[in-house]
This record gives structure tokens, sequence and C-alpha cells, in this order.
């Protein structure tokens, strides 16, 4: 019997098991992502808080707005003429401002989550969760602005806004997705 002859092949290769990042990985991607998050909210918060700006000058200099806000504030009991206004500039500097949030962090902070792919279903659900960060950004703004200068008021908003957009994003919006071949077979294991 003849010895095999020795050869240089080196042994096949198994495809690398699927394991979880370490603890301090984990946190320097999140780091990363909240890093990302808040760049692109910086861009977001000069676009929302021009609008906002604009708007309130508009609706507290125009005699029309100052007495449809005052009409608006008695027929509804619901605050005076001046925090309908905030509320509403409020609101229209968030609409203008989301989009642009949306689209930019699915391409680059939540880049892996979204494959940088806009999805309307997506988008609708980054709106409905940031839905709660205007209501927690609106509601700081009022509240602050009772007894601080708007300026500082709309900082402080902002900085409420940032926490809860960014939770919500993380771990709602685009929270990683399942494989293709996991999601077919529900008995497999993820």
């Amino acid at each position: 019997m003849s010895e095999p002859a020795p050869t240089d092949a080196a042994p096949p290769r198994m495809p690398p098991a699927e394991t979880s990042p370490s603890p301090a990985t984990a946190r320097l991607v999140f780091l990363r992502k909240a890093i990302s998050f808040a760049l692109i909210g910086l861009v977001n918060t000069a676009v929302d808080a021009a609008v906002f700006f604009a708007a309130y000058a508009g609706l507290t200099t125009l005699p029309a707005s100052v007495r449809a806000f005052g009409a608006a504030a008695g027929l509804c009991g619901c605050g005076d003429p001046e925090d309908l206004m905030l509320i509403v500039a409020n609101v229209l500097g968030w609409m203008v401002g989301v989009s642009g949030s949306y689209v930019m962090n699915s391409t680059v902070t939540f880049a892996a989550e979204s494959g940088r792919r806009l999805r309307l279903r997506d988008y609708g659900t980054f709106v409905a969760s940031g839905v709660l960060g205007a209501v927690a950004n609106t509601a700081t703004l009022v509240l602050v602005a009772q007894t601080m200068p708007v300026w500082f008021a709309k900082g402080c908003a902002i900085l409420v806004s940032f926490v809860v957009n960014f939770t919500m994003s993380h771990f709602v919006v685009f929270r990683p997705r399942r494989p293709a071949a996991a999601a077919a077979d529900p008995s497999r294991p993820t």
C-alpha cells in the first residue's frame, strides 16, 4: 500500500458563524449612530428653526393672523393666541425638517438597517414615531416659553426631542431587519 501524497491544499473553509458583536463593539456602533444622528439633526434643526422663526414672525406680525388666532383661542378656549401661534409655527418647522431627516438617516445613520433604501412604509413609521418627538418638542417649547425667551425655549425643545427621536429611530423605525430566508421560514431561529 502506498501512502497518500501530501497536499498543500488547505482544508475547506467553513463559513463564519454568525456572532453578535462584543459589548464594546455594540457600544461603539451605538455611539457612532448617535453622533451621526446628532449631526444630521443639526442640519434638520437649522431647517426646522428657519421655518419656525419665519412662520412665527409672520404669524405674530400680520394683523389678520393675530386676529384669526385671537378668534380661534376664544372659540376653543385652548390657550391664548400666542401659544397657538407657537404651536402652528413649530409644527410647520417640524413638518419641513422631518422629510430631510428621514432621507439622511436612512442613507447614512441607519444605512445597514435600511439598506440605504427609502420606503414609503418606513417613512410613515418614521413620521409616526416622530410625532412623539414633536409632541415632546412642542410641550417643552410652550412650557419653557412661559418663563424664558422663545429662543431659549426652542433650544430646550430641540434637546428633548433629540432624545425622544433617536430612541424611537434606533429601537423602532430602523431596528435590524430579519434576513429574507428567516422571514420566509418562521420555524428557523433568528
